[in-house]
């Protein structure tokens, strides 16, 4: 059997063909879970679709998938002669495993991983975009494997973490690893970075300025998002839209990523040696 007529061989001739209708693709990972990786993509990509770009968020982490439960969607999925459809909210159009699964656990690993990803990208009618995001699950796992494979040679990678030191040296690590692969890292977004009191402006977790994230990262600070009460108690469509350090913040990463140069280019030398 030849790989174009193998089941896995079709599914990825297949991701090929719907790559080419896909300008850009813009990997959104920290390594680690708890710093807003989900809420950062689904915010970034709700805001690039409001500025006119037509835009996807495909969520690859099988075992514990964020973006549905931030969005608001549920199963089921539809079907059509194009293949699945995907969810829409605000122009954006969302697919992500658990929209098939549920709330059922998947036992999955391994090579089974790599060939999910690959087929349900595959199956997806994503049609023509401008922007496709892929939200990363924690770790350096399979998946991230699956998604520097599956996107090798047209993907970026957006950094998120927050200023605790525990985050920024997992985020280092991923660094290390996307840029021995190749894939360049358009800049940072650093969650929880401040709150505002009555008496101002305070920073929860330490200070972690434009310096400090190019000495510690090797990379650009693109936007620094506030720890919102909007975003617990109301969720993140009504944060984008009503809080206006969370819709600015998200405006702002949405019109620095526009702007950026489709070869961005890694970050310096003296980093990637380090």
């Amino acid at each position: 059997m030849s790989v174009a007529t193998s089941p896995g061989g079709f599914y990825r001739l297949e991701a090929r063909r719907k790559l080419e209708r896909i300008t850009r693709v813009l990997l959104v990972g920290s390594g680690k879970g708890g710093v807003g990786k989900s809420f950062v993509a689904c915010g970034l990509a709700l805001s690039l679709s409001a500025q006119g770009f037509r835009t996807g968020i495909f969520d690859i982490d099988i075992h514990g998938a964020s973006v549905p439960n931030y969005l608001g969607l549920k199963p089921p999925l539809r079907s059509s002669d194009h293949g699945l459809e995907p969810k829409t909210v605000r122009g954006t159009k969302v697919m992500s495993v658990s929209l098939l699964t549920g709330s059922n656990p998947v036992p999955m690993r391994g090579e089974k991983k790599d060939d999910t990803i690959t087929e349900f990208f595959a199956l997806t009618n994503w049609g023509t975009l401008d922007y496709l995001l892929v939200d990363l699950p924690p770790s350096t796992g399979d998946e991230l494997l699956s998604a520097l494979r599956l996107f090798s040679g047209r993907a970026s990678l957006l950094l998120v973490t927050t200023p605790s030191r525990g985050a920024v040296n997992v985020v280092s690590r991923l660094r290390r690893l996307t840029l021995s692969e190749g894939i360049p890292v358009v800049g940072v977004a650093l969650n929880m970075s401040f709150m505002r009191t009555e008496k101002g402006k305070i920073h929860p977790f330490g200070r972690l300025g434009a310096a400090s994230v190019r000495r510690l990262l090797g990379s650009e600070l693109l936007v620094e998002f506030p720890l919102s009460q909007t975003v617990n108690s109301k969720g993140l469509l009504e944060s984008v839209l009503g809080d206006k350090d969370v819709s600015s913040a998200f405006e702002l990463l949405a019109r620095k990523v526009a702007d950026l140069p489709k070869d961005k280019h890694r970050s310096d030398v003296a980093y990637s040696q380090l």
